[in-house]
């Protein structure tokens, strides 16, 4: 793990541009179970999840966390389950619709007996259940975890970085490329504008000169006023903190007009047309998870279980991370009871060492009763390099402290 230094930040309740971290995919439920004729002879574990799988304006990338998770499940299965018990994995996509995220989610507790929520995706309808999970002392494990439910409910469990210290992340990574930031950040969602001075607070703290924000509109043909303002403005290293496809036009915008500063974006946004388009080379990418591309020791396993599972599939920067979730969840349970419940979950959790790092798959984390995850500002971090995607730090975290 490399770390860098810089001031202390105090804890503040803040609010993510979520826009460039939401996403859609092929709707649907289903679950994994142990195959049949399976060895295992102990009683399933039941997890489930729910995510925003459709429903969404930014993309198919979340759909890839939940695959994750399935190919966590089965590969576990395969690999003697959780200390002799099978794990089934019932999932939902509710179509980015609080109603339905609750209805789901309810009909897992109660009908499908779960004993945690795994891998969510599901920022902003997760509004709609977490006072249910709650009341139900239901652990919700990784996924993920970048709106304020996960610093203020106790059962809810990051297993990577909630909001602050994605930020944070993100702005280090800013750090390293350039001394003054600007960020594009999309009109549509309030989250947006609201994440904008929590944005500019820590780009302070880290020492970052600020050249202020520029709402865009993803339905807009033209960013001629927002490129002009922002090169006036003096931003060296721009983070466009939108969807996809937006954060091509704007950019693209803005290097016709000379404008060419450098670029941090979430890895999630990394497409092949990102990929190929010469005004984001040398562009810089975060992760919450590990990187899914290259053949470092950490993902072995799930490269060789994700691809066996979805050989048609594209990884991007949300592969990982229903693995990761299933990781935490597994490494709680590798001695769990005859009889697991939700709170065998939470308390197997709570008896983890402090700053557990799960063999490299998460930042430090540690857990304890009535608390949410202390977390670190722990990212890891990609760069594009003539079409091709590179990791300048290997498949490891780089951390801010």
């Amino acid at each position: 793990m490399r770390k860098r230094s810089f001031a202390k930040l105090g804890t503040a309740a803040v609010a993510l541009s979520l826009a460039a971290l939401t996403a859609c995919g092929s709707s649907g439920s289903g679950s994994v179970a142990p195959e049949p004729g399976a060895t295992l002879s102990k009683s399933p574990i039941v997890i489930g999840n729910v995510g925003q799988y459709s429903g969404s304006s930014f993309g198919g990338q979340y759909l890839q966390a939940v695959h994750s998770l399935q190919a966590w499940v089965k590969w576990t299965n395969e690999h003697g389950g959780l200390n002799g018990h099978p794990v089934k994995l019932v999932w939902h996509d509710d179509v980015n619709n609080p109603a339905k995220a609750l209805q789901y989610v309810k009909e897992m507790v109660e009908n499908d007996h779960i004993v945690a929520l795994v891998g969510t995706v599901d920022s902003g309808a997760d509004n709609a259940w977490t006072d249910y999970v709650k009341q139900k002392k239901l652990p919700v494990i990784g996924g993920l975890s970048v709106d304020a439910n996960w610093d203020k409910n106790p059962y809810m469990l990051s297993a990577n970085v909630t909001i602050g210290n994605y930020l944070t992340g993100t702005l280090v990574a800013a750090k390293s490329v350039g001394t003054k930031v600007g960020e594009f950040a999309c009109a549509e969602l309030v989250a947006c504008k609201t994440g904008v001075t929590a944005f500019e607070g820590i780009a302070k703290q880290l020492g970052l000169g600020w050249a202020g924000a520029q709402l865009v509109s993803a339905t807009a043909t033209d960013y001629t006023a927002q490129c002009a303002a922002m090169k006036s403005a003096g931003a060296d290293v721009v983070v466009p903190e939108v969807d996809g496809p937006t954060a091509v036009r704007v950019i693209k915008g803005c290097n016709t007009q000379g404008y060419k500063p450098a670029l941090v974006v979430p890895a999630s946004l990394i497409n092949d047309e990102v990929l190929a388009d010469p005004a984001f080379d040398g562009a810089v990418g975060v992760a919450s998870s590990p990187l899914w591309f290259g053949d470092a020791d950490l993902t072995r396993d799930w490269r060789e279980a994700y691809t066996a599972m979805f050989p048609d599939a594209q990884p991007n920067g949300y592969a990982t991370l229903g693995w990761q979730a299933g990781v935490v969840f597994g490494t709680a349970l590798k001695n769990a009871p005859d009889t697991v419940t939700s709170d065998t979950v939470l308390q197997s959790l709570y008896a983890l060492p402090a700053g557990s790092t799960f063999g490299g798959w998460t930042p430090p984390l540690t857990f304890s009763p009535g608390k949410t995850t202390a977390t670190q500002p722990c990212m890891w971090q990609v760069q594009i390099k003539n079409g091709k995607l590179t990791a300048p730090q290997g498949n490891k975290y780089v951390c801010a402290s």
